[in-house]
Formats: structure tokens, sequence, C-alpha cells
């Protein structure tokens, strides 16, 4: 059994937890409401880079007494930037849970970001732009996700381009942390062998000394664009994401979108699955994918074949797009409401999962989701619902983008025959 408790505190702070039986180690972090959406193009990629220069010392901490006290208690520390969110999490024995809280407090509170260790960091996170853009599967979807908001902070890469990662200063570190690094703008989160009450007596000093200024509210709405873009290579392999406006996290659909893309592309039985691997060979790898924030959403399918099986590659892939449109079976339909139920209920095997997804539902609908609630939406789908979504999708104009010898426009022609558009 498990126990899901929300507090809002004086200052804005919101502290979510899952005391979850038969755990010894407790998965807990601070999630705060700054990421991507928050940079505009002068600025593009603080969010990450601030994500890094917390680990490289505090006031009381060097970088390397951050890692050797966690570690040396066998915890684990670590970060990521995404969209809508910046975290910093841990997770360790319960009791050393006090222990990372201090380290986590500590590092959101007190980073020095010293001028060595800036310029350090800075050549890490150039490295990792690097990295990424000689990794076609990796560089693909910061290209799909610009096609699709083209010239819109939901658009731009986590990483940030190398000019403005380049010119950042500690500075600008200092004012974005003061600007969004604030109690109202912070969820606190931890699943496994935890209480409530004595985390909130444990914690309370630290979540205290957090500002509590109004952060901006950010009113930002983003346009699905759509279009083509083609990152010409020399590869053995053509990377391809066809895509369509999706939906957001707060829409109706938004479970429905889940299931329609397990049906098309979510696991070995999917249809693309199927009908691109088993019945044809043309690509190892093929799957669909949903990706929602609070304001708008993609759909999309991504794949990689060699540049001589691309169109037909292409043509299956609208076959399977259009058929979905009009026939979806009961019995596929009820297979993937089970995939998802037993994905809902082996999540919370895991308290890390647990943790990340109490806060993100906090973070988006103001409060943890009951269980039994999810399950119903899920069972209330119908398959004239995943068709209705599917045909509204496919209204919307396409994202196109590959990666390798041959062109997006190659694609769209191909689908274009299929009267998609």
């Amino acid at each position: 059994m498990s126990k899901i408790v929300l507090t809002h505190l004086d200052n804005g702070i919101r502290v979510v937890t899952n005391s979850m039986e038969n755990f010894e180690s407790v998965a807990l972090g601070y999630w705060i409401e700054a990421g991507g959406i928050r940079e505009n193009e002068s600025n593009c990629g603080i969010s990450h880079f601030l994500e890094h220069m917390a680990f490289k010392g505090t006031t009381s901490r060097s970088a390397k007494q951050i890692a050797d006290e966690i570690e040396s208690v066998g915890g684990f520390l670590n970060a990521y930037t995404s969209k809508e969110t910046t975290a910093f999490h841990a997770k360790v024995l319960k009791q050393d849970q006090g222990l990372a809280i201090d380290i986590l407090s500590d590092i959101l509170q007190n980073p020095t970001f010293l001028a060595d260790d800036l310029e350090k960091e800075r050549s890490v996170i150039l490295q990792e732009i690097s990295q990424t853009q000689d990794t076609p599967d990796d560089i693909i979807f910061d290209h799909f996700q610009n096609v699709a908001f083209a010239n819109q902070s939901l658009g731009r890469s986590i990483l940030g381009p190398v000019n403005v990662v380049s010119r950042l200063t500690a500075g600008d570190l200092r004012e974005y942390r003061s600007k969004y690094y604030n109690a109202d703008n912070i969820v606190f989160g931890a699943a496994g062998n935890v209480d409530h009450c004595e985390l909130l007596d444990l914690a309370s000093g630290y979540f205290s000394r957090f500002k509590t200024y109004t952060t901006p509210i950010h009113n930002e709405q983003y346009k699905y664009v759509g279009g083509t873009y083609s990152d010409i290579r020399d590869l053995e392999q053509t990377h391809v994401v066809i895509g369509f406006q999706g939906v957001s996290s707060l829409d109706d659909d938004y479970y429905t979108s889940t299931i329609m893309s397990s049906i098309l592309g979510g696991g070995m039985s999917s249809r693309l699955f199927q009908e691109v691997r088993e019945n044809r060979g043309l690509a190892y790898s093929i799957y669909s994918f949903s990706s929602s924030h609070r304001r708008n959403g993609v759909f999309g399918i991504y794949a990689a074949t060699s540049a001589e099986k691309l169109e037909e590659l292409s043509d299956v892939v609208a076959c399977e797009l259009m058929k979905i449109c009009d026939s979806v079976l009961d019995q596929e339909l009820e297979k993937n409401k089970t995939q998802f139920r037993a994905g809902l209920l082996m999540a919370n095997e895991s308290n890390s999962s647990s943790c990340e997804q109490i806060v993100n539902q906090t973070l988006i609908f103001k409060r943890p989701i009951d269980r039994d609630e999810i399950l119903q939406k899920i069972n209330n789908i119908t398959t004239d619902d995943v068709k209705k979504l599917a045909a509204k999708m496919m209204s919307s104009n396409v994202s196109i983008v590959t990666v390798g010898k041959k062109d997006a426009e190659s694609v769209l022609k191909t689908l274009q025959n299929h009267g998609i558009r």
C-alpha cells in the first residue's frame, strides 16, 4: 500500500510524498518550474548550464565533497533539465535522507559559480552539444522540435546553441536563478520509506530559506507550425521523424493519445513494428511517441533505414497512419489498455518513478492523481475515440525531419500521395 500526501507551505513550496511499504530507500528531490520554455534566444541553454553548475561547489562544499558525501552512504545524486522543469534528485537509504536533503538544499541555495569552475563546465557542455550533434538519433529530435514549433522557446534545444553557451556568464546564471528558483516555483517530492510529517520536520529549516519572491507568470502560447528539414550527411542509414500536432498534458485526449501511440508503434506487437520490421525488414528501429507539454504537444514516428528503402518505409508508415483513422479493433484496444495498466502498476515498484510521477502530477494538475482515477480514464477510451483523435492529428501540417543521405522532401511526396499534408 502507498499513502500520498501533499502540503502547501506558507512560503509557496509544495511538498508531496508517497509513503510506500517494504522499501528501504527514499527517492527525493527538488523540481523547479524553470526549463527551456523560460528561455529566449539570448539565453537559450541557461537552465541546463545552471543545472550543471549546481554540482560544481557551494560556499561550504567543493564538487568533490558533494560527490564523496553522497557516495559514502551508498547514495545517488543527479539532475536533469527538460522543456518545463529542472530537477535535482537523490536516492538514499532511509537513515540518510537528512544528508540528501542537506546536500540538495545546499547546491540549490549556496552555489558559488567560481570563474574557473564556470569555464570547465562550459567546456563540458560544449562537448555534450558536440556529442549530440554527432549522434543522428539524438539530434533528429532537436531538429523535429524546432520544425514543429519554429522560432519559439518550445522548439529550441535544451542544450542551447554553441554561440550562446559560449558567452553565458556567472552573472547571467545568478540573475536567472534569482528569477526562477523561488519557493512558489518549487515542488519537493519524496517516495519510498518516508513519513510525510517526519520529512516536513526534518526539512522545514531548509525549505524556509528559499526566497518568497513571486515568480513571473509564463504566458507564452505555443503554435504548432510543421514543415520539413533535412540534415544531409554521409551515413549508412537515413533517420527520419514524421510528426503532427499532438495534445497537451491537460487535454481530455491525453490518455487517448498514449493508447493510440501504443497501438501504432509502442512495442513488438504494434502495427508499425509488425509491418515495417517483421513483415518487410525495412528497419531495425521504429516506434511512435506522444510528447505532451502543458500548452501543446506532438505526436510522431521515428525510424532509421537505408537511403534506398526510405520511400518504401514512408509509404508503409503513411498507410498505417491512414488505417488507424478508419479502423481500430476492440481486441487491440483492450490489449494496449492492459499494457498501460500493467505499466502503471509496475511503476509503483520503483520509488524513483513514483516520486517523479507524483511531482509531475502536482506540477501539471496541482495535485497527485489517484491511480484509480487514471485507470478509469483509460477504461473509458473507445475505438471511436482513438480514430477521431488520429484523424484530427493527421489533419494538422506534417513535420518531417531526416538525417542522412536522403532529404525530407522525398518523404513528403510519398505522404502526399496518401493525402497527408
